[in-house]
């Protein structure tokens, strides 16, 4: 699904709102918590399942307002508590709502990066400027992107996070948001710049599979600029997430194969997408697969189902035993022609042998097949593939 995003409507929704109440000066604490909770009251209203907004014209502006409510709050607090740093500033948001479960990291002194999670979720900046506290940046401000990367930042304002009439399994992406933010810290660039992530989950009402984002982002001391963002899909109980190690930000991805599927709890395709960081900048590393073994065996299953030269995957007996699965699964699949699947993975282990790997791997109804790889120039090759009746060892 994606949302025509029109520029006037763009600026004006909460933009505006969050310009206003951070103007003002040294706003009372007593009056913006007393028009928080009336703006909460009346956004609840307009919730659908707790994740998203209904389709009346007010509730993007409800939502803008609360989280810049939450903002103004938060400056307001560090100006009557200028020594509380980043604690404090989840004690600030814990006093304005009880229920919250906000995160707070300091990019450099008087600069606080929170992801407040009072409702649906929202990333500003904090800063202290001329000896003040301000709501100094917001997702939910229009940012200097283009393209695709625009969209998907598009994600954070106020007007995308309508339920739409979405079903529980409905995997959102791009612009339809909304988004729970989870922070992280970067190391500074050559200029001395702070640099963060955030990684979020879409709003989804059921499901292991759901759909992602990251995006990095450099703050100049005046607003945050974003560096890069992506979209991906990921299984909600994954072992390992997104992390820092050195100088290369790792985000784990749940992908696809493309002749057989994986049940919603499994982990498969595992994928890491990699960003090395420099003090210049950013480098795309692309992504990384974690279970080369299944996927020499998915592009031999590709190129059999398509009729390929697969000599370069498997001998050619291997390749004839492959043909010989995929002539059996187009007997009984009366959807093959659009959509040609070999079935489910059930399971699948790999055991270093000598110079060669033993991959043992169950598909529904393929049955399970041992299979033994050999690097050949880099690249694991088929050399031999034996079907058994028992089941894979891990």
């Amino acid at each position: 699904m994606t949302r025509v995003l029109h520029g006037a409507v763009l600026l004006s929704v909460g933009w505006l709102s969050m310009v206003s109440i951070a103007a003002r000066a040294q706003p009372n604490l007593a009056e913006l918590k007393s028009e928080y909770e009336s703006v909460t009251a009346e956004l609840q209203k307009h919730l659908v399942h707790e994740f998203w907004i209904d389709d009346a014209p007010e509730s993007p502006e409800l939502l803008a307002r609360q989280w810049t409510l939450e903002g103004a709050w938060v400056a307001a607090w560090l100006n009557a508590h200028p020594s509380a740093g980043s604690d404090g500033v989840r004690q600030a948001l814990h006093q304005l709502d009880a229920a919250d479960e906000s995160t707070a990291l300091e990019l450099s002194e008087g600069t606080f990066l929170v992801a407040a999670r009072t409702g649906i979720g929202c990333v500003f900046i904090v800063a202290k400027l001329d000896g003040q506290y301000h709501l100094a940046w917001s997702t939910a401000q229009p940012q200097e992107a283009r393209g695709e990367q625009a969209e998907i930042l598009a994600a954070w304002r106020p007007e995308n996070a309508r339920a739409g009439g979405r079903g529980p399994y409905w995997m959102a992406y791009g612009s339809a948001g909304p988004v729970m933010p989870i922070l992280g810290l970067l190391p500074t660039d050559a200029k001395g710049r702070a640099r963060f992530y955030i990684d979020g989950i879409y709003a989804q009402g059921a499901g292991m599979v759901v759909g992602a984002q990251i995006s990095l982002w450099a703050w100049d001391g005046k607003t945050a600029r974003p560096q890069i963002a992506r979209h991906y899909t990921v299984m909600i109980d994954a072992a390992v997430g997104t992390r820092l190690e050195g100088n290369l930000l790792k985000v784990r991805e749940k992908t696809f194969f493309r002749t057989f599927s994986t049940y919603g709890p499994s982990e498969e395709r595992k994928t890491d997408w990699i960003v090395r960081l420099t003090p210049q900048g950013i480098e795309d590393l692309g992504e990384t697969s974690l279970n080369p073994e299944l996927d020499v065996v998915d592009e031999l299953f590709y190129r059999v189902i398509h009729h390929q030269e697969a000599s370069d995957v498997a001998s050619p007996a291997e390749a004839k035993h492959v043909n010989e699965i995929v002539n059996e699964a187009r007997k009984g699949d009366k959807n093959w022609k659009e959509y040609p699947s070999l079935g489910i993975m059930e399971d699948w282990s790999v055991h270093d042998n000598a110079n060669s790997k033993i991959l043992c791997l169950e598909i529904d109804p393929a049955g399970v097949n041992i299979l033994t790889l050999k690097s050949t120039g880099g690249k694991l090759f088929i050399s031999d593939m034996k079907p058994t009746d028992k089941p894979c060892v891990k």
